[in-house]
């Protein structure tokens, strides 16, 4: 701010013209866009949201453009400018002290993770690209591996439709976050929103803990009714030294969707897994617990405890002890899409659409979730992979991977089997809890026939007037 309060004139970010974002790893319909703009600071953030009032021009930011499955690079919308945060990239703070970093939404999980080497704190990593956004990941409520990072969001720095520039959680204008302040606190309505643009983040640390072990338990599928009872048994049991509890790799493979499933897929298994930190007494008396439930499987389970500190580069979990130690890799997403870099995921040979409904934590709804799959991955010849994140004690996120092939046949089957399984989950009464830009408007229709959204409408019009922030997205104004 300059000495009278007035906010500086904001400079230009750099532009580069083009007629659509480029190839889409889940094949979604090709969106026409303006232009794309590369801001490098809040400045030019402002000057850019300032234009598009001006011009009557939406933008539709992201952060890196690694939303695949959803949309990657794309709007929702037809005739919005892009606005790549790519280049905002500075970690504006690193509280080894306090345990939280400020950073801007180019920043990448690799970027902060090696920052964090040989300190007292370390990243809850997600199990995807090593160089996707944080930031990011985080506004659309992703899960990492230690827990939801939705618990990891302390605060945000966002530029309104308005080109005002507004803090929440605590984080003041010097990019240092002393504590939650007193008062109402608007952070969490800036997650899956479009009522500003988010140019930095607050985001909380891991404590680096003495020990972390990984309990991988792999659980024939004939048995998943009993190893959804373990499951749910240890998710409403868990402690603090809990990390985030998976079922896992659940291959439904109809015979005609054989082609697009991962080599070493095993349709005959599922997976439970967990990683537990804290002192090595905790560990030890958390894997007791844990591998008392595993037990009850008898044969129907085998399980491994890996100490995540000296698990051989060559072990098949390998990749998963450094996720629980908060070391991103993109090891197992290059192997799935059949790339060598992350850069060709979009153009990879295999397509891959993403559905991620939410379902409690019970084993009736893990059962009926993992039968309404199978039932449509069926009826569509579509494979699909499952996974269910225990995000709390009573629920869980559904991750739901559709792989296909490239092909015009295929690609029309998947696209029809993630439509028919949104429909199949919401009459269930499992919802999904991050859309896709195909679907986007079917989230908003059910929102405004269920909830009551007048109030965020009136924050949609009051932050975002004129309406040119990401429309389409999650929220409507009242106009």
């Amino acid at each position: 701010m300059l000495p009278n309060g007035e906010l500086p004139a904001p400079r230009r970010a750099e532009t580069l013209a083009t007629a659509s974002p480029g190839p889409d790893l889940g094949e979604h319909r090709p969106r026409a866009t303006l232009d794309t703009r590369f801001p490098a600071s809040t400045d030019e953030v402002r000057q850019a949201v300032l234009d598009a009032r001006a011009e009557q021009a939406p933008l539709y930011p992201l952060s890196t453009g690694r939303n695949w499955g959803m949309g990657s690079r794309s709007p929702v919308v037809d005739g919005c400018a892009v606005l790549d945060l790519s280049r905002m990239n500075t970690v504006r703070t690193l509280d080894l002290d306090d345990g939280y970093a400020v950073i801007e939404p180019g920043v990448t999980q690799r970027q902060l993770a090696a920052l964090l080497e040989g300190t007292p704190w370390m990243l809850n990593v997600t199990a995807g690209c090593a160089d996707a956004s944080i930031v990011g990941n985080t506004l659309e409520r992703g899960d990492g591996t230690i827990r939801g990072r939705t618990e990891d969001l302390l605060g945000v720095e966002v530029v309104l439709g308005t080109g005002e520039v507004l803090t929440t959680g605590g984080l003041d204008r010097r990019g240092r976050r002393p504590g939650r302040v007193a008062g109402p606190d608007l952070t969490r309505v800036f997650q899956q929103s479009n009522l500003g643009i988010v140019t930095a983040a607050a985001v909380s640390l891991i404590p680096r803990p003495e020990a972390i072990t990984l309990v991988h338990a792999t659980v024939a599928i004939d048995a998943l009714d009993e190893g959804t009872a373990a499951l749910v048994r240890i998710g409403r049991s868990r402690v603090a030294e809990h990390g985030m509890l998976r079922l896992k790799e659940i291959f439904v493979v109809p015979d005609r969707g054989a082609a697009a499933v991962p080599a070493g897929a095993d349709p005959g298994t599922a997976t439970i897994q967990v990683p537990l930190l804290g002192s090595l007494a905790a560990v030890r008396d958390a894997e007791r617990g844990v591998l008392a439930e595993f037990r009850n499987l008898g044969t129907a389970a085998s399980v491994r405890v890996l100490d995540t500190a000296t698990t051989a580069e060559d072990d098949p979990l390998y990749a998963r002890t450094r996720f629980a130690r908060g070391i991103p890799t993109c090891d197992a997403l290059h192997a799935g899409l059949r790339v060598r870099t992350c850069a060709q995921a979009d153009q990879a040979p295999v397509g891959w659409l993403m559905f991620l409904p939410t379902v409690p934590l019970r084993r009736e709804s893990l059962v009926a979730a993992v039968d309404l799959m199978r039932a449509e991955s069926e009826r569509h010849g579509t494979a699909s992979m499952l996974e269910f994140n225990v995000v709390s004690q009573h629920s869980t996120n559904m991750v739901t991977q559709i792989p296909f092939v490239r092909e015009p046949d295929a690609i029309e089957r998947a696209h029809a089997l993630r439509t028919a399984a949104r429909d199949a989950f919401s009459r269930a009464g499992f919802p999904v809890y991050r859309s896709n830009i195909d679907q986007q408007h079917s989230e908003l229709t059910a929102r405004a026939a269920d909830y009551h959204d007048l109030a965020l409408g009136g924050l949609k019009d009051l932050f975002d007037p004129d309406g040119i922030i990401a429309p389409g997205r999650y929220l409507a104004a009242l106009r």
